[in-house]
């Protein structure tokens, strides 16, 4: 039930910032949306970080990751700022700013709020909308490894994010 809130909200999202290429513009839609965008170089274990201080928000990713990783991660930290920025479960201390990271366990899936994180990245970097037109211009018969890969780099997102979310609205697509 989540997931369609997800849905709905990452397609209004891409309604408001005019988005209707691929691949999705993440760091425009993350600008547009009041954000401030800084690369770093976080070492290999952290992917990014969402700072909220006052009215002022960031998102941090980490420039040794590769490009879809970075998109991935800068959609990521989006989904928190968009979903739970007003939760109280963000908030350390409130003397301190918000700090939400994602490192390499938030693909495994355990957290609620990094699920609906990594939900909102696939919605946002690989709509439904966008995933049928392809599959209709492409005139693609079945979603085998090629296809994906295909599609993986038409959306400039990992192969393994491409096959996670088809597998995940395979009946959308049918």
């Amino acid at each position: 039930m989540y997931n369609e809130i997800i849905e709905e909200k990452t397609t209004e999202i891409l309604r408001s910032c005019k988005i209707n290429s691929l691949p999705i513009a993440i760091d425009e839609i993350a600008l547009a949306r009041g954000l401030k965008l800084k690369p770093y170089d976080m070492g290999e274990e952290i992917s990014g970080v969402l700072v909220i201080e006052g009215d002022t928000s960031t998102i941090g990713y980490n420039t040794r990751h590769p490009e879809v990783r970075q998109r991935f991660t800068i959609a990521h930290e989006l989904g928190h700022y968009e979903l739970h920025k007003s939760k109280n479960e963000l908030f350390v201390d409130k003397n301190i700013p918000v700090i939400l990271y994602r490192d390499q366990n938030s693909h495994t899936g355990e957290d609620k709020l990094e699920q609906q994180a990594n939900s909102f990245a696939a919605a946002i970097l690989m709509p439904v909308s966008f995933l049928k037109k392809e599959i209709k211009a492409k005139k693609i018969k079945s979603l085998d490894d090629s296809m994906i890969v295909e599609l993986a780099k038409t959306f400039n997102v990992s192969v393994a994010a491409m096959s996670i979310r088809i597998s995940n609205v395979i009946t959308e697509l049918q």
